[in-house]
């Protein structure tokens, strides 16, 4: 629509120029054709011919049409030869106009307007992803490994549980759980993904309290007892748990009282594990070495010892 707009006032411009041309020589031809210049050139200058005053007028063609004719009677132009040079000049400005009015005649190029509509915010938010768990997703995974007891306790691991059940397995083939090592490991796997907390740590903390399940010590294999929660030494059994996703599900909430001073998970608390409470001050715990004379007694090497297991399962 612009363009067509555009295209009617410049034809409307070529026309008013036109007329004004037609205009301002009309006293040539009224003068008369054929008659010689009257003009004296040693009166002094001939007082030009100008047109009648338009004001609506956008271009201003009559002047100079006026000061050709002054300049041509001056130099002693035949008014004949003036004639046929003012119907070329129109004949050029119809031709123009002409050509104007073909331009204007052809069809809009503008495209037409879309009838597809921009996308709604409702439609970006239906493609947003979930919230992802307290340490991270599976974007942001990690198998790090640092050294000095200082790699970190939360976080998402980024290996399988297949992958656990069978680095135990292939140092510890018979291992004392009472259930499948590769369905324990999936319990780690699960539970800890949805607290925030690395299960290649925890299940390395695991190794490192049962012997690779082969146990040998205070707790025996039917507590359910992963992590020596309760057993504080001296021939003290620990805490005893109904299944052994019951006891993996303590052995996290236990965790999440050292490392998190609100609990990430519902499900983490007193309830699961009964010794929740006693861990103070929480949120404490960041890396392995933290866990240091806290989890275990002295235990001035304790997180240092659980990360060379989480090295060798990470293929460090």
């Amino acid at each position: 629509m612009r363009n067509t707009r555009l295209r009617k006032s410049f034809r409307a411009a070529i026309l008013g120029a036109a007329l004004l041309v037609t205009v301002a020589l009309l006293p040539v031809f009224t003068s008369g054709c054929g008659e010689t210049a009257s003009a004296d050139p040693g009166s002094g200058p001939a007082t030009p011919v100008t047109a009648a005053p338009v004001a609506a007028a956008p271009v201003p063609a009559a002047p100079v049409a006026a000061a050709d004719k002054t300049a041509a009677t001056r130099s002693g132009m035949p008014s004949a030869a003036l004639h046929d040079k003012v119907m070329a000049e129109r004949s050029r400005l119809v031709a123009t106009v002409t050509a104007v009015e073909e331009i204007t005649s052809m069809p809009d190029a503008s495209p037409p307007e879309s009838d597809v509509q921009p996308a709604t915010s409702s439609a970006i938010s239906d493609s947003t992803p979930s919230a992802a768990p307290p340490g991270g997703s599976p974007d942001n995974a990690t198998e790090v490994v640092l050294t000095g007891g200082q790699t970190p306790l939360v976080g998402v691991w980024s290996g399988t549980a297949d992958r656990l059940a069978s680095f135990l397995l292939g140092l510890e083939p018979s291992p004392c759980f009472t259930v499948p090592t590769l369905t324990l490991a999936e319990y780690y796997v699960h539970y800890c993904a949805d607290a925030g907390l690395r299960a290649d740590v925890l299940w390395a903390q695991m190794i490192h309290e049962t012997g690779y399940g082969a146990y040998g010590g205070d707790v025996w294999p039917e507590q359910n007892n992963y992590a020596g929660i309760g057993a504080t030494g001296g021939g003290a059994a620990g805490m005893s748990f109904a299944t052994a996703e019951a006891g993996v599900m303590a052995h996290v909430a236990h965790m999440v009282a050292y490392v998190y001073q609100s609990s990430p998970v519902s499900w983490a608390d007193s309830n699961t594990d009964p010794r929740f409470d006693l861990v103070n001050p929480r949120g404490t715990a960041y890396v392995l070495a933290d866990l240091n004379g806290r989890w275990a007694v002295p235990g001035t090497e304790y997180g240092q010892r659980i990360e060379d297991v989480v090295r060798a399962i990470n293929g460090g």
